[in-house]
């Protein structure tokens, strides 16, 4: 579960994009826009609020107060355009605004103010000021009885937006959500955008609520397919929240939707963790048929869900798959895995071969202790008390008295009975100090049975004598 997170988080530390809109933004401001708002005051520490200038947009006469722009403020505002577009040089362009206004503000009219204004804020964005891009649009909202709707609209989308990009997500908040009770029909994507900022807060219910309205909005009104990225944040957000069946659902869409890797290998995972192991199983094979698997990880994954369905060889085979392309890299962890696989469907020769090229990675005794065990099936008693003695020599074996009993039962096959002999004494005296009576009876049985079994051969040995 946490590798999804990991992914979940790498997706949301991506929402900076976001601000990337702002540029869209910028364009709308500079373009003929449809009135929606009427207007909004600026307060003297520094926050600008809805309140009194706001005009409804169905109202004909809403806009028939916006006093004209004089010719020549107009042709000094089309010179200074010139200057930050045309001959790329915004710093020149702001020297000029700034001489007009030095000239007086009395000479202008609200409305002209305004575009003066816009037409620094824009100089700024075109320099990457954010801080004076966002004081100037603050100012054409000081003028806001004095300026079209569609301005006003603007702006005020604009200035939450690079609120937004400053970090300063009150703000950002308190501006869109203005604007969203005036602006008659926005449409999905506005109501997107306030989601991230909740997100940002932390108000991760808040935060679901917006995604899933925009996700509503887009889906009744056809705007299909739906942004990867709203029902990636969506998943995140449930996933934060410990909703477990929720993200479940938001993925089986998204394999339906996109179907990409990252969506199907976590898709299993999930059904991994809420114990859906038939589904998980599905999953993986899907992604794998689908030509998914290009990451180690993806074929151990695997590998484990095989083998949780009682399916051994196959584990086996798609494992030694990615070894065959290269995907998977010969390790402790890749090669105890692939041995585990042929071991479960009884291909001792193979697991042996593995687990002894595993022995190169080897950090304590155990996989040792598994090939002595492999070694005694095979009945190759040598090896086995090899593998038995290394093991034990690296350490890190749970139960050492079995691995004891192990050790005696191939040198007693060996025919060393008084080496088994102690064996088997020295696993007897450790299970009875860790209270491990089944092991305890077992060395027990093996000791009788091999004093016996010396006692008989003696007996002989004696009648062959005489």
């Amino acid at each position: 579960m946490s590798k999804l997170k990991e992914t979940s988080m790498s997706m949301l530390s991506k929402l900076g994009v976001v601000t990337l809109t702002i540029g869209l933004g910028w364009f709308a401001l500079f373009a003929t826009v449809e009135p929606i708002v009427g207007g909004i005051s600026f307060s003297a520490f520094g926050e600008v609020q809805a309140q009194n200038c706001i005009r409804d947009p169905e109202d004909d006469r809403a806009d028939r107060r916006v006093p004209n722009m004089t010719l020549t403020t107009a042709d000094k505002l089309g010179e200074v355009q010139e200057l930050i577009d045309t001959e790329n040089n915004p710093q020149a362009g702001i020297a000029e605004l700034d001489r007009m206004i030095a000239r007086g503000t009395r000479r202008y009219n609200g409305n002209e103010l305004a575009n003066i204004y816009k037409m620094l804020a824009y100089a700024y964005f075109i320099l990457d000021d954010m801080p004076n891009t966002i004081v100037y649009n603050e100012k054409i909202l000081e003028h806001c009885e004095d300026v079209r709707l569609g301005m006003l609209s603007t702006t005020m989308f604009t200035l939450s937006q690079l609120y937004y990009s400053e970090e300063r997500f009150d703000e950002a908040l308190a501006m869109i959500e203005d604007w969203l009770l005036i602006a008659g029909d926005p449409g999905p994507n506005p109501y997107y955008f306030v989601a991230t900022i909740y997100y940002q807060q932390g108000n991760y219910d808040r935060a679901i609520e917006y995604v899933e309205l925009a996700i509503d909005m887009a889906t009744e009104r056809g705007l299909l397919p739906i942004k990867k990225s709203w029902y990636g944040m969506l998943r995140f957000l449930y996933f934060e929240k410990e909703n477990f069946p929720k993200v479940i659902e938001i993925l089986e869409i998204m394999v339906k939707e996109y179907p990409e890797r990252s969506s199907w290998i976590q898709l299993a995972g999930m059904y991994g963790e809420q114990g859906f192991e038939k589904k998980q199983l599905y999953a993986m094979e899907a992604a794998n048929v689908l030509g998914f698997f290009d990451r180690e990880s993806d074929y151990l994954q695997y590998q484990g869900v095989l083998m949780n369905a009682d399916v051994a060889i196959r584990s086996a085979w798609y494992l030694q798959e990615g070894f065959d392309k290269e995907i998977v890299e010969p390790s402790y962890r890749s090669l105890n895995a692939l041995g585990q696989s042929y071991q479960a469907s009884l291909e001792d020769d193979e697991a042996i071969e593995q687990f002894e090229a595993a022995t190169e990675f080897a950090e304590d005794g155990r996989i040792f202790k598994r090939l002595a065990q492999l070694y005694l099936g095979k009945e190759k008693f040598e090896r086995c008390t090899e593998r038995a003695e290394e093991a034990i020599k690296r350490g890190g074996i749970d139960r050492v008295w079995d691995l004891r009993i192990l050790e005696g039962m191939c040198e007693y096959n060996r025919e060393r009975l008084t080496r088994a002999l102690e064996i088997f004494q020295d696993a007897r005296r450790q299970a009875r100090d860790a209270r491990a009576a089944s092991a305890e009876k077992s060395a027990r049985d093996w000791i009788r049975y091999i004093e016996n079994e010396r006692n008989r051969l003696r007996q002989l040995a004696a009648a062959d004598a005489t």
